[in-house]
């Protein structure tokens, strides 16, 4: 049996065979604290899981001091009646004999007992004493050779009463003992796979040591601790880098040719070489990319031919590292054309920018070298951006060098193992002398503010406006300070609503500046009366606005102090738990290495632990999901709060006058009967137009059925069996051994239910509609042929379930009896977590399949991107829901957006949202000259969207409004269908071959492509619904926007279907208000500034063709117009962009 041991700051994990058993280990300064169960519980359950009898007599123990901090370590040597030991377990008890039951403190500092075996370097004789002063370190390593150990096989050999029992245990590496430290002093992340470890006892006791582990087979060292108490000092790597670059007619390359390449070959002290030429591309190359690199036509004709360029390039790199910022599409096209070596591994600076660099506002090459404090004599051409990648890579390894050196063990620690170009580069940079020694001072930056004056806010409302009016204060103080007539009248309006209570809904046009409107009034309120506000959001843009620019401005500029916090739902912030077993996972390939190093930086300097402050791209966005906080990974009572960063955002939030959150998290706290949110008396929503949607997506209920099997199948395939070990069963002992075989039946029947339901539907829906992913239950689908045979599948995965959930639900309530109080193990928390999933599939199959409610709406989903059919269900009206558990409890509740009222009135709003009669309204109009900011074009003779040449026609006027306009264009469409056909169409159109062409889930997701439409020269943006609103791109990079359908809600779906059923007159109660708000969203992306100039274009004719088009013009600012052919509409638009 193999049993291996792995002790970290921060960890402790029991490898028994396959089985694991982890307890969570604390650090603070030199103490490490163990935190278990019961150690005898542990050594009968494994025991019976093993041997399958209770312990047999004369089973002996060791022992293994832990010198100096008044705690002792156990070795429970558990055997049978021939004396083979089968497994080893620990227990912690302290030095004055009572038994350990709670928490005890150690180091792991020595053993008794006998050692023998023999090892793969100098053998330790059978029956040698291994002295309590020993280190465990020293008796490892004479194994191999003085200083380290490797492979080896040791038995560890106690005597009792006469008899004799060993233990064998592969010792094959241990890990290094490292910790880091936050700037606060606090201990953070220590543990790292290094292979070898230092014996001195400098090694294993320093400060915060990880401790111990013996762990699968590993290379020899890349890192050694060469000099005792030194540090860790990596073997000359004599590595030659060589940075690239290449100049391209485009981004494609497939497409596109190469018509420079620029390389420079360098060590960190000097350039050892260079590569300069031009190549001919064989084609014209287009003028946007002549004026962006200043090479000329003429320069081109007759250069090296791609090949022989490419060619001498590929020769330019043999035998060095190469190096690239955003290398991968240099790669691409270096692959294209058969040149480059797929044994080469690139070195990315941008990769290596947002591991050391991550509050950087862009990790562009030219951003980062005006930030870095080097310049680029001639930006875009290749040889001096790879001369500026050469700076930033020397740049960075001095970032690394300077890094705190308790950080850079740690580091050092996690790149060891890796051959990898960015672990070596680390490996390098962390141990090079730091160029900037003297640490950099201190500065509090909430302190530096204006002295505060005793006195409490102003209870009238009109005093709280007059702040922010021209003679007030805030006028001298506001940076940039316009006065607003509409801010101030709805300052105002929040002022009075707070004070006497009731409801408030106020429009407030773009510009008005509502932020500062709300929050003024209720930061007043929350000092002057002890009345908390709470500020819900829908968008994570705007709660970063409030927190970074509004609030922190107003903490300066308003007379008197406050508190404000954030709070987010769980899993935005990082469990240290979860965080720390997945570090000591291996990297399965450098990407993983770098979003490792790129936490270990930032949980250095975070105190908030939330996501937001870092940039995660791709599979980032995956791995996080590994180091989220997870209610299951909650240890209740047990848990050290203050290394939570959840348990650090709530209790903020218990004292905070002003608690920002979003629309999910304030429903969540709803929805469960508060707990999440700290008691409030006021509630502000802004972008309430949201407030709906945001509701009905919480209260949303869904079954997978592939996801249902995997929990039944974790039930069946080992918890239960686990759990069943426990000597603590009591009476539940038979509810454990009955839910077995129930769970794998529940499987069964669920995964025939899903087998059954997923041709049904395929049945039901041609491959048009299967794009639209979702069939509603209607009551006429429940009269189909083959109904009965999904109902009975219902029926039967019901059944099988209900059973198992009473044997659960038996099973927990046992052991939580014989507990008395105390807080379960992590087994059976998990077992809960488990019994309320599946109690949730249940209710959703019982509901949907069997006694259908007819306030909810049900239907059957396929997820295209994990293929897997969902069963959901969900409120068809959410109004009554938020009326009795959001607003009221509350003292006052303000509704703000720029996008509520429809035909001048909120009647729409107000009867989705559940608000009555009795509430105030007020609509503030934008303080812009649209009629002198903004162009809408409409023209006349496009044909309808139904049209088969609609698309042509679409692709046409996008086309020549990109070029003429110089690119700058967003266009906003309601179908991805449509959006994929017109990209693909502009990418063939040779007359846009300057325009970058982007496309929403084709060039990337939503940030990726709103960087690169900042960032290119000519771009042109397709997007369809996440771009119809929170986008904010001020000036001309955005100069204009095309709609090319009105957004009319998709009639099939399941829940704008059911809420259709039941309004007298859908289209204009529904459908047509829905179309115009959202239309109101998407001009608003265009003026964002009082400075900003654009035009609209609306290719869709029905808005001029048909009755109900009035609705959605009056909807529109009071922009200027243009009504007329289609084939005018360029001119019009850059006449208009000219100032003509």
């Amino acid at each position: 049996m193999l049993l291996q041991l792995q002790l970290t700051e921060c960890f402790l994990e029991l490898r028994v065979g396959h089985r694991r058993f982890a307890r969570d280990l604390r650090a603070d300064e030199r103490q490490v604290v163990l935190e278990v169960d019961r150690a005898r519980s542990e050594v009968a359950r494994l025991y019976r899981r093993h041997l399958g009898r209770a312990l047999a007599a004369g089973a002996g123990d060791g022992v293994v001091h832990l010198d100096g901090v008044g705690a002792t370590l156990h070795a429970w040597v558990v055997g049978n009646a021939t004396g083979v030991h089968e497994l080893v377990l620990l227990e912690l008890i302290d030095q004055r004999g009572e038994g350990f039951e709670g928490k005890a403190q150690a180091l792991l500092e020595g053993s008794t007992g006998q050692l023998v075996g023999e090892g793969q370097g100098a053998e330790q004789k059978a029956g040698d004493q291994v002295t309590p002063d020993v280190k465990v370190f020293q008796s490892l390593g004479s194994l191999d050779r003085p200083g380290y150990h490797s492979g080896a096989h040791i038995t560890f050999r106690y005597s009792h009463s006469d008899r004799i029992w060993e233990t064998p245990v592969i010792a094959l590496a241990a890990r290094l003992p490292l910790a880091a430290t936050r700037s606060s002093g606090r201990p953070i992340v220590v543990s790292g796979d290094i292979p070898k470890i230092p014996t001195s006892p400098e090694g294993v006791s320093g400060a915060n040591p990880a401790g111990l582990a013996l762990d699968g087979d590993l290379p020899r060292p890349a890192v050694e601790r060469r000099d005792v108490g030194g540090t860790w000092r990596v073997p000359p790597t004599h590595v030659e880098y060589a940075a690239l670059d290449l100049e391209t007619t485009g981004l494609d390359p497939a497409r596109d040719r190469v018509i420079e390449i620029g390389a420079v070959a360098f060590t960190p002290d000097q350039v050892t070489s260079t590569l300069e030429q031009l190549v001919d591309p064989g084609r014209a190359v287009p003028d946007a990319v002549l004026r962006l690199t200043g090479i000329k036509q003429d320069e081109l004709r007759g250069a090296s031919s791609p090949g022989a360029a490419l060619r001498d390039l590929a020769d330019f790199l043999r035998g060095r590292q190469p190096v690239g910022h955003g290398a991968r599409l240099d790669v691409e096209f270096l692959e294209a054309a058969g040149l480059w070596d797929p044994s080469l591994q690139i070195l990315d600076t941008l990769d290596i920018a947002r591991i050391l660099l991550p509050a950087a506002v862009s990790h562009s090459l030219p951003l980062l070298s005006t930030e870095m404090g080097f310049t680029q004599p001639r930006p875009h051409r290749a040889l001096d951006d790879a001369d500026a990648t050469r700076q930033l890579l020397l740049r960075l390894r001095e970032e690394a060098a300077a890094l705190d050196e308790g950080l850079k063990e740690s580091m050092l620690a996690l790149v060891a193992p890796y051959q990898w170009p960015v672990a070596r580069f680390f490996a390098d940079a962390l141990t090079a002398p730091n160029p900037n020694p003297e640490p950099a001072t201190a500065v509090r930056l909430d302190s530096a503010g204006r002295g505060r004056s005793a006195e409490k806010p102003p209870d009238d409302p009109a005093a709280l406006a007059g702040l922010l009016g021209p003679e007030g204060p805030l006028a001298d103080l506001l940076p940039g300070y316009e006065h607003r007539e509409p801010q101030l009248q709805m300052l105002l309006a929040v002022a009075q609503i707070q004070a006497r209570g009731g409801s408030l809904v106020v429009e407030a046009g773009t510009g008005t500046g509502k932020s500062l409107a709300y929050l003024v009034p209720s930061i007043a309120r929350a000092v002057g009366h002890r009345e908390r506000v709470v500020v819900s959001t829908n968008t994570h843009t705007l709660q970063e606005q409030l927190m970074v620019k509004d609030l922190p401005g107003l903490r300066e500029w308003l007379p008197w102090d406050f508190k404000a916090c954030l709070l987010k739902g769980r899993s935005n912030y990082v469990s240290l738990r979860r965080w720390r077993r997945y570090l000591v996972d291996p990297c399965k390939d450098a990407d993983e290495l770098m979003f490792k190093l790129k936490i270990l930086t930032w949980l250095h300097t975070t105190e908030s632990g939330d996501r937001s402050e870092l940039r995660l791209y791709g599979r980032e966005e995956v791995w996080w999901t590994r180091i989220a906080s997870d209610p299951l990974d909650c240890v209740g009572i047990h848990c050290t709060k203050e290394d939570c960063y959840v348990h650090r955002a709530r209790a903020e939030a218990e004292t905070a006058d002003l608690v920002v959150v979003n629309h999910a998290l304030l429903l969540a706290d709803a929805e469960v009967g508060g707990g999440l949110l700290p008691e409030y008396d006021h509630l502000v929503i802004d972008e309430a137009h949201h407030l709906e949607e945001a509701a009905t997506r919480g209260l949303r209920q869904e079954v997978d059925g592939p996801g249902v099997v995997a929990l039944l199948e974790r039930l069946s395939g080992g918890l239960l069996s686990e759990l069943q070990l426990q000597p603590h069963l009591g009476a539940s002992e038979d509810a454990f051994v009955a839910a077995v075989p129930q769970a794998v039946t529940a499987a069964d029947r669920v995964r025939e239910l899903f087998r059954l339901a997923d041709g049904w539907v395929a049945a039901r829906l041609g491959e048009a509609e299967r794009r639209e992913e979702s069939l509603r239950i209607t009551p006429g689908l429940r009269e189909d042929a083959g109904w009965p045979d999904i109902r009975l599948a219902g029926e039967n995965a019901a059944t099988a379930l209900s059973v198992l959930d009473l044997s659960l639900r038996s099973a927990v309530a046992g052991v939580r009896e014989w507990l008395g109080g105390e807080e379960p193990d992590q087994g059976i928390r998990e077992l809960e977590m488990i019994r309320g999933r599946l109690e949730t599939a249940l209710g959703v199959i019982e509901e949907a399949l069997l006694r259908p409610d007819p306030n909810r709406v049900y239907w059957f989903s396929q997820v295209s991107r994990a293929e897997n059919l969902l069963l959901r269900a969900a409120p068809i009206n959410v109004g009554s829901l938020l009326r009795d558990r959001v607003y009221a409890e509350r003292r006052s509740t303000v509704f703000t957006s720029a996008t509520l009222a429809v035909g001048g009135t909120f009647e729409y709003f107000s009867s989705r949202v559940g608000l009555g009669p009795e509430i105030e309204e007020m609509i503030l109009p934008s303080p812009f000259d649209f009629y002198h900011q903004a162009l809408v074009c409409l023209p006349t003779d496009l044909p309808l969207p139904e049209h088969e040449m609609f698309d042509a026609s679409v692709e046409e006027l996008v086309a020549a409004v990109a070029r003429r306009a110089g690119g700058r264009t967003l266009a906003l469409f309601t179908s991805h269908r449509q959006l994929r056909d017109v990209h693909t169409a502009l990418k063939q159109r040779v007359d846009l071959d300057e325009v970058l062409i982007l496309g929403q889930g084709i060039d990337g997701q939503r940030r990726q492509l709103l960087k690169s439409f900042e960032e290119a020269e000519r771009p042109l943006l397709l997007g369809t619904s996440t771009f119809w609103e929170g986008i904010d791109i001020p000036g001309e990079r955005l100069s204009c926007v095309i709609v090319v359908r009105l957004p009319f809600p998709v009639p099939t779906d399941p829940i704008y279907a059911a809420r259709a059923e039941q309004v007298r007159d859908p289209f204009s109660q529904l459908a047509l208000p829905q179309a115009a708000l959202r239309l109101k969203q998407g001009f608003g992306r265009l003026i964002r500034r009082s400075t900003d100039r654009g035009a609209v274009v609306i290719l869709d004719s029905r808005i001029l063709g048909r009755d109900y088009g009035q609705a959605f013009l009056d909807v529109l600012p009071p922009a200027s117009r243009y009504v007329g052919p289609g084939g005018e509409v360029a001119d019009r638009v850059v006449a208009w962009l000219e100032g003509d």
